[in-house]
């Protein structure tokens, strides 16, 4: 009996033993497996960066960024709506050859409408999708998006990112949209992708993207691309100085 009751103490003790040595196992290759994804992740939000090139209206945003970056840089105390829009027309002049081919600086830019968007741009966006060209579909769905703009503002950017390629990707697809409805939305999908990106992931630079950035794109965009560009650029700056004095 005694031989029998020392075997079995034996044979528990090395499963026990093989039970604990397959845990350590499976939980280190979870942990491998789980630092490995992590990993990857991590060197996915470090990559990631707001092009979008299935939108043909990427150059917008790409633009807006472009002379955001050259306007911050050069530390300008500008105060008005006027002299905002004119260094910003002249730093387009400048670099006229460069990246900024694509955008007209001939077109006129409406300085009391930068006002209304910046005194109340929720106000000025609804008023300027409601009397646009756009047909009524295209109303719903640039609304649509634009309050959930809002709701994402506190969001990582990749998931913002994520929202709005995939909503591009339904704007290019709609049969329902004409080809003006697309531009203006598409052009303002980009400008405040990358208006975002901007805000996010340049945290060296001294910028918030404010719902009166997006509304100038929006009201710009109905226009032509090129003034969606400017007038988010205005209004985006002066909420800017506005909000730091």
């Amino acid at each position: 009996m005694k031989n029998i009751s020392l075997w079995l103490v034996i044979v528990v003790l090395l499963i026990v033993s093989c039970t604990a040595d397959t845990i350590d196992t499976t939980e280190s290759i979870d942990s491998k497996v789980s630092s490995k994804k992590s990993g990857k992740t991590a060197r996915l939000v470090q990559n990631l960066t707001p092009e979008n090139p299935a939108n043909v209206y990427d150059f917008a945003g790409k633009l807006h960024n472009d002379i955001l970056d050259i306007y911050l840089t050069g530390n300008y105390q500008y105060n008005t709506i006027a002299e905002i829009a004119q260094q910003i027309e002249a730093i387009t002049i400048v670099n006229r050859d460069s990246v900024f081919s694509n955008l007209k600086t001939n077109q006129p830019i409406n300085i009391e409408e930068i006002q209304e968007i910046v005194n109340n741009p929720e106000s000025k966006l609804n008023e300027a999708i409601v009397n646009s060209s756009m047909t009524n579909v295209a109303k719903d769905s640039l609304s649509s998006f634009m309050n959930s703009l809002f709701l994402w503002e506190n969001a990582a950017y990749e998931e913002i990112y994520e929202s709005i390629i995939s909503y591009e990707a339904s704007v290019m697809a709609n049969t329902q949209f004409t080809n003006e409805d697309k531009r203006i939305i598409l052009t303002t999908s980009s400008i405040a992708r990358y208006s975002i990106y901007y805000a996010k992931e340049r945290k060296d630079k001294d910028w918030d993207s404010s719902v009166g950035n997006r509304v100038g794109g929006v009201s710009g965009a109905i226009d032509n691309s090129s003034t969606a560009v400017v007038m988010s650029l205005v209004a985006g700056i002066m909420i800017n100085n506005l909000a730091a004095d």
